[in-house]
């Protein structure tokens, strides 16, 4: 976590520009192509300068859960509800969500995801799409949390992994919070006869299908194709496919997408000192989640220091920029989700039950060509 010095020294390196550019950008180059618009402003006048009823305070959704498998809906709109949830040895059923498509970004830990494609691993950094329809069930440990989103319109693109240029894992530590230890390594895959539940975009509270299947005609029996083995499942590193410092030129330059819908997108970002400009999006509202590093997150509604594990949100029109903590550091990683539908929050983001952070460490498989030129030049 960045200190108190490092924070205001950013903050001092922010106001000792006094003009700025701002590029202003709607969605999929509609209704117009290209930037919306270009402006030059006084810097001060983009911080600190906003009140709303759409503000929401920085918050760090793992430390609202409370019990073991807790999964907690900390965003919503008419497509797309975004969680955080722990997993804590074998979830008590499989889940199919009829109707949706579900992604996972696995943050902290490791999950064995059970599906009827067949079983994944995931480890911190790294993002999964299970499609509508498909049943699956999730084996945490190591502390495992994750993020997810419930997505009631079909994910209709993936990167290609052909797109990545380096290979990279972590692995995610959590301090201060809850010891769920004993609970993390079940004694054995549960097998034989296994519950499902089925959930519909549209389900009340109180509504539940349930269905007893068993395990060996649900776990890895489907197939996009009959005959040929082809899964549906897609699973993405989220930070190797970068070709440059995002952020330091114009407009959207080296920025990819890892999946889209028609109305939400999911990018990474692997800033360095400050962005070249700030940002006003006019028809998509943005959840930051902070990775790896520590950065200044500044907005019309206030400057805000954010670590591993916390989270932003910038609402619909509100101009925003960012600055790595310290601005020479390299280690800032975010994912971000977007959406053409603004956000509803259906908690109180003020209230945690833990007080944790996280730290990082980081192997590095294979470096990016670019970086080893950008780094010796």
């Amino acid at each position: 976590m960045a200190t108190k010095e490092q924070i205001e020294a950013a903050e001092k390196k922010v106001y000792s520009q006094k003009d700025v550019g701002e590029f202003m950008t709607t969605w999929k180059d509609f209704p117009r192509p290209g930037l919306a618009a270009w402006s030059e402003r006084k810097k001060a006048g983009l911080m600190n300068t906003a009140r709303s009823t759409r503000y929401t305070p920085k918050f760090r959704p793992f430390d609202m859960l409370s019990v073991p498998n807790q999964s907690m809906v900390f965003l919503e709109n008419e497509n797309h509800r975004i969680g955080a949830e722990c997993v804590v040895g074998v979830q008590d059923a499989f889940h199919r969500y009829v109707d949706c498509d579900m992604v996972y970004f696995q943050f902290c830990g490791n999950t064995t995801v059970e599906t009827e494609f067949g079983v994944y691993e995931m480890e911190p950094g790294e993002v999964m799409l299970v499609p509508g329809g498909i049943s699956h069930r999730s084996i945490g440990r190591n502390d495992s949390l994750r993020y997810f989103c419930i997505n009631r319109e079909a994910v209709d693109y993936v990167l290609d992994e052909e797109k990545y240029t380096s290979h990279q894992s972590f692995v995610m530590k959590r301090h201060g919070g809850p010891n769920w230890s004993g609970l993390e390594t079940p004694s054995g895959h549960v097998r034989g006869r296994v519950v499902e539940k089925m959930y519909f975009w549209d389900d009340d509270p109180d509504d539940l299908t349930v269905v007893e299947r068993e395990y060996d005609s649900l776990v890895g029996v489907s197939t996009l194709k009959p005959k040929q083995q082809e899964s549906g499942i897609r699973k993405l590193r989220a930070f190797d496919h970068f070709t440059m410092v995002l952020g330091k030129a114009g407009g959207e330059a080296g920025l990819l997408a890892l999946m889209e819908s028609q109305s939400m997108r999911v990018r990474t970002y692997n800033m360095q000192d400050e962005q070249f400009a700030f940002h006003r999006a006019l028809q998509s509202e943005e959840v930051r989640i902070q990775f790896r590093g520590d950065a200044l997150d500044l907005s019309e509604f206030e400057n805000v220091a954010v670590s591993p594990g916390e989270i932003t949100i910038i609402p619909l029109g509100i101009s925003h920029s960012v600055i790595s903590v310290p601005p020479d550091g390299q280690d800032f990683l975010r994912l971000n989700f977007y959406s053409k539908l603004r956000w509803h929050v259906p908690i109180d983001p003020t209230h945690h039950v833990y007080n944790s952070t996280f730290t990082v460490e980081t192997t590095v498989h294979k470096e990016a060509d670019w970086w080893k030129t950008a780094a010796s030049a």
